[in-house]
This record gives C-alpha cells, structure tokens and sequence, in this order.
C-alpha cells in the first residue's frame, strides 16, 4: 500500500477512502483541475474538527509527503548501488554457487525497492485525493486565523 492511501485511510476511514477513489476514478481525469464536489465532501468533514486536530492532521499530511519525495530521492541512490554491486559480483570471480544466489538477491531487493518507488509515485487516484485534501486544510487554517484576528 503507498504512503497516500495509508494516511487517507487513517484520517478518514477505509470506507470513506473508498468513496473518494471512486469518485475520483469515475469524475475526475487529467484534463480536469479541481473537482468541487469532492473538496466540499472533505471540507465539510473536516470543518467540523477544532484547530489542533486540523494542524495534527497538517503535520501527518506533511510527513507522508516528505516520506513520499524520500522514496523517489532513495531510488536513485540504490538503482546506482544496484548497478554498482551487479558489476562487482560479476568481476570478482564468484563461483556458481556464490554468483547465482548473490545475483537473486540483488535483484530481489532492487525489484522490491522498485515496487515501492512505483506504488508511491504513480497512483493518480490517491494523490489527487491528498491534493484536494492538502487544499482543504490548508482553506480551513486560513479561516480560521483570519476569524481570529477578527475577533480580537
């Protein structure tokens, strides 16, 4: 499971997580830039929260999405230390016996690291979900500091 769903899981539900993503897979294409409908769903779900769970809800957003540009950062560096330890094990002369398993193993952990890196980079539905959802939070703080300010 990528990084996205698992936060929009936890702060929403997994049924309500599925009612977005389908949403999002039935109404909302490249071509389209927001989708009102489901920015109101999750205003209106998260407006009703007070300031401290909203900026708890902000950080977790912020920490998937840090872990999210980690991972694609991670992949370059271990696609270059997959290809650095391919050629070593080719060079260093192992017998077959060494070799082949060696040759698994690295490729099992780079196929692994690949799949991670993929899971978390390519899942359209989620990241317009946490897109919106970022948009969201971001509107409610901002409304609620300026109805601060009025009020003092």
């Amino acid at each position: 499971m990528n990084c996205f769903k698992k936060l929009l899981r936890k702060e929403f539900g997994a049924g309500r997580y599925q009612q977005f993503a389908e949403y999002v897979e039935k109404y909302i294409g490249p071509e389209v830039e927001e989708s009102k409908e489901l920015f109101n769903t999750i205003y209106q779900y998260c407006n009703c929260l007070d300031s401290e769970k909203i900026l708890g809800m902000q950080a977790r957003l912020n920490e998937t999405l840090y872990s999210a540009f980690k991972v694609g950062k991670t992949y370059m560096m271990s696609f270059l230390l997959f290809i650095m330890a391919w050629f070593y094990v080719l060079c260093a002369q192992f017998p077959t016996e060494v070799l082949l398993p060696a040759i698994g193993v690295l490729c099992l952990g780079f196929g692994l690291k690949t799949w991670q890196f993929f899971a978390n980079r390519c899942f359209y539905v989620d990241a317009r979900i946490i897109e919106t959802y970022r948009q969201v939070l971001e509107r409610i703080l901002i409304k609620r500091a300026r109805e601060g300010r009025k009020q003092e």
